[in-house]
This record gives structure tokens, C-alpha cells and sequence, in this order.
């Protein structure tokens, strides 16, 4: 999503309330801090990094960092978050410029951040899983699985010539 198509959604989510203000550097200082709030609530998958050259916001898991975003500055600049997240960092926007619903905006925010943080370490622990298990199979190795109920087991065989 660009940074206009969030600004229009900021703007809807404050229909019959407050405006946006009209400063730009203002909109972008709230949308950073949003952006922000998001980044350490949130495991934003596109956040996540080995590198540890690059701006760190906080740890992650496992290895992980979770990098500071990159604010927006121009109207088609990519907001710089998982695209699931993005209703949460306008959310927060809106929250801080309403007048009378800012409780709403942020309990709104916080739901769509824990749903998304279900839905990625479950993921992640899949990922770390089947992981686990092929850095334990050599390449030579002959596996057959099983799956009992909600357990997968593997079993390998080394077949390695003799002469």
C-alpha cells in the first residue's frame, strides 16, 4: 500500500471526527510513530532481518531482529510494514487524532495486531520445525514420515554403498 492510499484510509477511518492536519510533516511524524508502536507489538515478518547493520528496533525470534521501518515521506512511497498490518498503523494514526473514538481505534489496532502475530508464530514454529528436521537429514539418507495425530515422525536410513 502507498502512503496516499493510507492517508485516505486514516481519512476514512475519521469520517465524522477530527481531520488529519493538514501538515504534512505532522501526518508523517504521527504515521511514523504509528509505524513505530506497530513494529514492537507486532512480528512483522517484512521486518525481520539476520543483518545487524541495519537500523534495530528490537530483537525477534529465534535469531532474529526486527528492523526499524522506513517512514513514508512521498504520497507513492510503499508503507514500509506487512500489508496485514497496515489497518493497524492507521488504527493508531486515527487514534491519536480523534476526538472522541480513540479507544475504539487503538482496541481495533491492538486485535488486528494480536490476530496477525497468531497467524505468524504459527508460522514461524512450523518453519522452525520442518527446518529442525532437514538440517538433521543428509542428503544421502533415505527418510520415510509418519503422521500420528498432530506429530509427524521421521525416520532415515543411511544408504551408503559398500565395496
Amino acid at each position: 500500500m502507498t502512503y496516499l492510499q493510507l492517508k485516505y484510509l486514516i481519512i476514512g477511518l475519521l469520517t465524522g471526527d477530527n481531520k488529519i492536519p493538514q501538515e504534512e510533516f505532522v501526518l508523517q511524524s504521527l504515521v511514523g510513530s504509528a509505524l513505530l508502536t506497530v513494529a514492537n507489538k507486532a512480528d512483522a515478518v517484512k521486518l525481520m532481518t539476520l543483518d545487524p547493520d541495519v537500523p534495530i528496533l528490537r530483537l525477534g525470534q529465534g535469531d532474529y531482529f526486527v528492523r526499524k521501518p522506513i517512514e513514508p515521506i512521498n504520497d507513492d512511497d510503499i508503507v514500509d510494514i506487512d500489508d496485514e498490518l497496515i489497518p493497524a498503523v492507521a488504527r493508531y494514526v486515527a487514534s491519536m487524532v480523534s476526538k472522541e473514538k480513540g479507544g475504539i481505534h487503538v482496541n481495533a489496532a491492538d486485535r488486528i495486531v494480536l490476530d496477525y502475530n497468531g497467524k505468524t508464530w504459527e508460522l514461524i514454529e512450523q518453519m522452525v520445525v520442518e527446518n529442525i528436521n532437514t538440517e538433521m537429514i543428509e542428503s544421502s539418507d533415505t527418510c520415510t514420515s509418519d503422521i500420528e495425530g498432530d506429530t509427524e515422525f521421521i525416520a532415515c536410513t543411511n544408504m551408503v554403498k559398500e565395496s
